[in-house]
Order: structure tokens, then sequence, then C-alpha cells
């Protein structure tokens, strides 16, 4: 098993990198007028892809653990549904029909395409909501482990 202070060291990681670029794009707004910026797109490309392998750290390295940690089962023999919902029954995670929608969300970065400028930036809102749920989450992990 993978050692859970060590995938949280990496996800915290992620998360610090989110945040600063979250604070960038914050300083200069979200708008469709600066996406003729190479600076401002390379801002949001990087907040995007921040943005998935955050998500995509938690959801498939941290879940996981966390699920063996608490049922003492492996993780291999639960589903990532099975998982979801332990997780949301040990408050851990507020819903997992809300942790769906930002999986969802990660999904949908992939296939934007560059000129779907409206659906990057509204997109990118959202992702931005979405991280302050992220990052409860990565806290109550924290607490739980630390316990």
């Amino acid at each position: 098993m993978k050692d859970i202070k060590l995938v949280l060291m990496e996800v915290k990681g992620h998360l610090e990198y989110v945040i600063y670029d979250i604070g960038k794009i914050l300083e200069k707004g979200l708008n469709k007028k600066f996406l003729e910026e190479k600076d401002y797109i390379i801002l949001l490309d990087a907040f995007i892809f921040r943005f998935i392998k955050l998500q995509s750290s938690v959801s498939e390295k941290l879940f996981p653990l966390v699920y063996e940690y608490l049922t003492g089962k492996e993780y291999t023999e639960a589903t990532f549904i099975d998982i979801l919902n332990t997780l949301e029954k040990y408050k851990v995670i507020p819903s997992a029909e809300e942790w769906k929608e930002i999986r969802k969300l990660r999904n949908e970065f992939v296939h934007i395409y560059p000129w779907e400028t409206e659906l990057k930036l509204k997109a990118v809102e959202l992702a931005i909501e979405k991280v302050k749920t992220i990052e409860k989450v990565i806290e109550k992990v924290e607490e739980l482990i630390n316990a």
C-alpha cells in the first residue's frame, strides 16, 4: 500500500499551485477579451492542467487509500462509486454526486476546443468554485489520518 501521507503531500502540492493560479486569474478577471493575450492563455492553461492533476490525484490516489484506512478493505475490491459512497458516509466528501460533478468537470477540460472561449471561461469559473470543496476534502483527510 502506498503511504497515504506521501500522497497527501502530493495532493497538497497540486492544491498550492491551483490556489496560486486562482489568485492570478482573479487579479486579472475572467474575461473573454483577455483571451487575446498569450500570458493569460498560459495562465488559464496552467490552472486547467493543475486542476486536472489535483482532481485526478485526489480521486485516483488519495480516495482509494482513505477507503482502505476507513474500512480495512482493499480498494481493489470496490468500485469507484463504492469508494465515493463510503467517503460520503464517513463525511470525508460532502456527497458522492458532487464529487462525480467535479470529475465530470475535469473531463470537460480535456474536450474543450481552443475556439470554445465561453465554454472554457465558464468551466474555469466552476472549477475555481470547486477548488474550495476539494480543499475542504483534503483538510478532512488530513484531520482523519492525523487523529
